[in-house]
């Protein structure tokens, strides 16, 4: 049943079905197209929906005006009819002719249709060559506006406003755009166009229709899996890649966006089509497979025995297929993979350690996952791969971060790592730690824990004590800073006023810096209760000038319910700071532990303070919101936060929820009508909390302001170089798919915003990330950026922007310093870096950053 145009509300194809149904015919046998809208389109998807069952010809059924047309347009699209025409109502004989005329006309304007396109596209002037060369003809054409209406639609998340025109355009470029801007919506609205750039012949917009059917599987799964599989099946194979790769993507494989959207689908359908694909003879194929039942594997935690089957034999290789070091990214994504398969995994996750590539870091992350005990352990390969020089900085500080995740044999091979890495006394063996030798020992400490073993003592001792060569830069003091205090913490032993922790921030003269502080705060909250001076040394803690610290000190009040009301004075003195970061982690800390901010009516506190008193307590004692806590916690609430700041107005909806405050009813509607989309999904959560039925959020009714930079994007990519403590570095941002950031960032950089701004964060071997004033990690540039994310690869050194939720970017990004798969599509890629990222550490400061002109 073929037919997408609605009458009385019921969509053609629909109501054909249901007449089928009636007459008998069962309606799983019944295929409905619900995309066409046009004579063309019928014959079109008809045409692939019928080759792929197998079938050149069908029986066509349609009113008697109407079959002449409609069987020629099928037999251009190689279908073989037999027409069966039926009757409609009586009509007048105006009305006859008027349609015989009709019929007649539009079928010559078809052919003259086809042979100008024929004609236009054998001089390269029909169609454009890339999604923005849409934009790119004279001022006030057609094309022009609505490529500029598409861009509002996506920018606005407005299905409605995408122009129809630009879905079944003859201009590939607008195609492209309308079905970008449908994936990035990701409604369930576009659902139906999604699908119709899903079958388009054009690669670039198959790739985006594709995206964004994985984008909106919830709820579809089973509909978006048949439609990606079958297209998938359709499309031919050249040379392991699909044919014709689109430009605008960069030449993006459409074949591997079907497999990473069939990934984010899940379920055993898309399993099962994925493990079938590992049995392709291209390497590529295959390749697409594996990160795409990564995907699968982290929605499940779990792989089933065919496709863990297959994943294995395409690590292995075969005679004539070499191995596929990429077949192991799936099993890093899952807790553990199943004890029949632990030995073949651990056997290909060592083979492939022999081996130099990029994807030999999968390799590492698949032998933390092995399950301990076991009879052959992965401990001595990951302190092997920690040890030796040879693998990459990125490839050793996973090692680390495996030996974390293997128990006490784990720490034991850490603290074997540790000892053979500890730099010599001399100016250049600790000058080393100015480059990534940084990340890998820091990672080796945290992987010692709290329990370190005995073993470890003489190279933590080493580290404690290393002295610092004269004349040494700010940016090595705080290196040598981190180690000895890291290492001293582990050594004291929870004893917070130890020499050795005393010590390790220099000579004490000047304030204490916020290495010293972690450490200390590190020591105290470990094994013993928060009572008499150690709680007095914590409240000094949550009062340091070092919002982190600060905000680390709040973290331990889950574990250390006896601080009472040094506690709840801490979080109300959090909440009324106005720092976005320290406010959000108070918030967040009630809404976990929300009994730590309250305390006993006054009749239960009488009845425990005076036993003479015979007043019975309640078999339920009434608690009250501590009233400092309620204060502060109404306050943040009603605080004008910037739009960025997400997480802190996500952070108190949660918390008032929590503990019931009084005005958290009309903060969540007011979130359930936000114009951010995260912001409405808190919201609902919140009301549905309360009315204990779903509670739909939808996008606010008047259209959102559209972005600033539209009309003003840059035109071609711009390179950032960055003076920071780490040396020279720099990023290259690129418009092409991402014309709103890009264009942000470069005009933030421009404007000295990065200029003294601090590296918050880092994990070594996976992210550098900044753009924080504040330099916790929760603060921007005050205004949102929505997300333009694309069906691309994060590789190493690719930049993305940092997200706390959909479309909540601002000014901060991060660069990647592996492959990272699980980041592909989730985060919008706005550029490549340049330079020893690596070498990197918390702390970092970028001096200056100038634009390249």
């Amino acid at each position: 049943m073929s037919g997408g145009s609605t009458w009385n509300g019921v969509v053609e194809a629909d109501a054909m079905a249901d007449e089928l149904v009636l007459g008998g015919v069962p309606r799983d046998a019944i295929v409905r197209d619900r995309l066409s809208l046009t004579t063309r389109d019928n014959a079109r998807y008809s045409a692939i929906a019928l080759k792929r069952r197998g079938h050149d010809a069908a029986l066509l059924v349609t009113c008697a005006w109407h079959l002449p047309r409609a069987t020629h347009a099928f037999e251009r699209e190689g279908i073989r009819v037999v027409g069966h025409p039926v009757s409609g109502p009586e009509i007048t004989l105006p009305k006859r002719l008027w349609r015989s005329w009709r019929e007649r006309i539009v079928g010559r304007l078809e052919l003259l249709l086809l042979a100008m396109a024929i004609s236009a596209c054998s001089k390269g002037s029909l169609t454009t060559s890339s999604t923005d060369a849409a934009s790119d003809g004279a001022a006030g054409s057609s094309a022009a506006l609505d490529t500029s209406a598409i861009r509002r639609a996506e920018d606005q998340r407005r299905s409605k406003d995408v122009p129809e025109a630009s879905r079944t355009s003859h201009d590939v470029g607008l195609r492209r755009l309308a079905a970008r801007a449908y994936a990035r919506i990701a409604d369930d609205a576009g659902i139906p166009f999604l699908l119709r750039a899903l079958e388009d012949e054009d690669p670039e917009t198959t790739s985006w229709g594709a995206y964004g059917l994985g984008a909106t599987c919830k709820g579809h799964e089973d509909a978006h899996v048949r439609a990606l599989a079958a297209r998938a099946a359709s499309m031919p194979e050249v040379d392991g890649k699909s044919a014709s790769p689109g430009e605008g993507l960069r030449g993006i494989d459409p074949r591997g966006v079907i497999a990473r959207s069939l990934g984010r689908c899940g379920g055993e359908v898309a399993e099962r089509v994925l493990a079938s694909w590992l049995k392709d003879p291209h390497g590529e194929v295959r390749a697409r497979a594996a990160y795409a039942l990564g995907d699968v594997a982290a929605k499940r935690n779990a792989l089933g025995d065919e496709a863990t089957t297959a994943l294995l034999e395409a690590a292995a290789g075969s005679a004539g297929v070499a191995p596929l070091d990429v077949a192991l990214y799936p099993f890093g994504r899952i807790d553990r993979p199943s004890e029949a398969f632990a030995d073949r995994v651990l056997a290909a996750a060592r083979a492939a350690l022999a081996r130099r590539s990029d994807a030999r870091i999968f390799a590492v992350r698949a032998l933390s996952r092995m399950p301990m005990p076991t009879t052959d352990s992965a401990v001595p390969d990951l302190v092997r791969v920690a040890k030796d020089k040879s693998f990459t900085p990125a490839e050793r500080a996973e090692a680390a971060h495996a030996l974390a995740k293997l128990g006490k044999e784990g720490r034991a091979g850490a603290a074997e790592a540790m000892a053979y890495l500890v730099p010599e006394r001399e100016p250049v063996g600790i000058g080393a730690l100015a480059g990534d030798e940084l990340g890998v020992m820091t990672s080796l400490l945290s992987a010692l824990g709290t329990e370190a073993p005995k073993k470890s003592e003489p190279a933590l001792s080493a580290l404690a004590n290393l002295p610092l060569p004269a004349n040494a830069s700010a940016s090595l003091a705080r290196r040598v800073a981190t180690l000895r205090c890291s290492a001293a913490a582990i050594l004291s032993r929870a004893a917070y006023d130890s020499d050795v922790l005393k010590k390790c921030d220099g000579d004490g003269g000047g304030a204490p810096t916020e290495p010293f502080e972690r450490a200390r705060l590190a020591s105290l909250v470990q094994r013993h209760a928060l009572t008499g001076e150690r709680r007095a040394a914590w409240s000094a803690l949550a009062r340091s000038k070092h919002v982190r610290v600060q905000e680390a000190a709040l973290e331990a009040i889950g574990q250390h319910p006896e601080l009472g009301d040094h506690a709840r004075t801490a979080l109300a003195e959090a909440l009324a700071s106005k720092k976005p970061g320290l406010v959000a982690t108070a918030a967040e800390q009630i809404h976990a532990h929300p009994d730590r901010v309250f305390a006993l009516a006054a009749r239960e506190i009488r009845a425990a303070l005076d036993p003479a008193n015979h007043e019975p307590p309640s078999t339920n004692p009434a608690r009250e919101l501590d009233a400092g806590v309620a204060k502060a916690l109404a306050g943040a609430l009603a605080h004008p936060w910037a739009e960025d700041l997400v997480e802190t107005r996500a952070a108190l909806l949660d918390a008032a929820m929590a503990v019931g405050l009084r005005e958290a009813r009309d903060a969540a509607l007011a979130a359930c009508h936000d114009s951010n989309a995260t912001m409405r999904q808190r919201g609902s959560k919140a009301l549905m909390s309360i009315a204990d039925v779903m509670v739909a959020c939808g996008p606010p009714d008047a259209a959102l302001p559209i972005a600033a930079e539209i009309g003003h994007e840059l035109a071609k990519a711009v390179t950032v170089r960055f003076d920071t403590d780490a040396g020279p570095l720099a990023i290259r941002f690129d418009p092409g798919l991402t014309p709103i950031a890009s264009t942000r960032f470069v005009a933030l950089a421009r404007a000295g915003f990065y200029d003294g701004v601090v590296v918050h964060r880092v994990v070594p071997g996976f992210v550098v990330q900044l753009g924080d004033p504040g330099g916790d990690g929760y603060g921007g540039a005050g205004k949102l950026l929505r997300c333009e994310t694309a069906p691309v690869a994060f590789e190493p050194l690719d930049v993305g922007v940092a997200l706390a939720g959909r479309d909540t970017g601002s000014s901060q990004f991060f660069v990647t310093l592996a492959r990272t798969p699980h980041l592909d599509g989730e985060y919008a890629r706005v550029g490549h870096a340049e330079g020893d990222w690596a070498a990197v550490a918390e702390g970092d400061v970028v001096r200056s950053a100038k634009i390249e002109e």
